[in-house]
């Protein structure tokens, strides 16, 4: 998808079911992998609706959801309202852009089925790394490496997933540590021949060196 059909997508977003089993799944990996603590300050790149920000909201000390989409970020807006979630702010961000406009550091940097999106995944892990304090824990969620099966229409889609040997070693050329991989979720859904097929969704987590 490109920024203009997650906008367009955004406010049916969470009616599929599998978007917010996953959502769930990688929450519940991100909190069995990071002892999160009221005084985290955590930054989401891909934040989508939010989906999996509410679920960390009660853990932390503060979130900054991004997107590349205001279609997105409206709907997570709207669930900072009628959740009262007010240490939940949002901000339209492209990761690769040269001047991202944050100030200070963070604790905690996660994204979901956003990296694949990406075509630069060295920067994004550059820039993640230079906005994590000293420690800082990234955590991304993606698919494993697959052959293209899994998106229907490839519009923005700039990996088939991930080799996670070769991530791994790109997460420590940007200043990474202690990467390890768990097994968040895997997926199943039909691919474009029509098949019911499985995708694993792996977290990586990774402290800054």
């Amino acid at each position: 998808m490109t920024t203009e059909m997650f906008d367009k997508a955004a406010a049916t977003w969470d009616e599929k079911p599998i978007r917010v089993l996953l959502a769930q799944k990688v929450a519940e990996a991100i909190k069995r992998a990071v002892p999160l603590n009221r005084q985290m300050n955590v930054l989401e790149i891909g934040c989508g609706t939010g989906l999996i920000a509410v679920q960390l909201a009660g853990d932390v000390h503060s979130v900054l959801a991004t997107d590349t989409s205001e279609g997105m970020l409206a709907v997570v807006k709207e669930k900072i309202i009628s959740m009262e979630l007010f240490h939940v702010d949002t901000m339209c961000l492209d990761v690769c852009s040269d001047d991202l406009g944050l100030s200070g550091t963070f604790h905690l940097i996660y994204s979901s089925m956003t990296l694949h999106h990406i075509d630069d995944t060295e920067t994004v892990l550059r820039k993640c790394r230079e906005f994590l304090g000293p420690d800082g824990i990234l955590a991304i969620a993606d698919l494993e490496e697959e052959d293209g099966s899994f998106h229907g229409d490839m519009a923005g889609v700039k990996h088939h997933g991930f080799n996670t040997e070769k991530l791994a070693d790109l997460a420590v050329d940007c200043g990474f540590k202690d990467i390890t991989f768990d097994r968040a979720h895997v997926l199943s859904k039909e691919d474009s021949q029509g098949m019911v097929r499985d995708f694993p969704v792996f977290l990586m987590t990774a402290r800054a060196a």
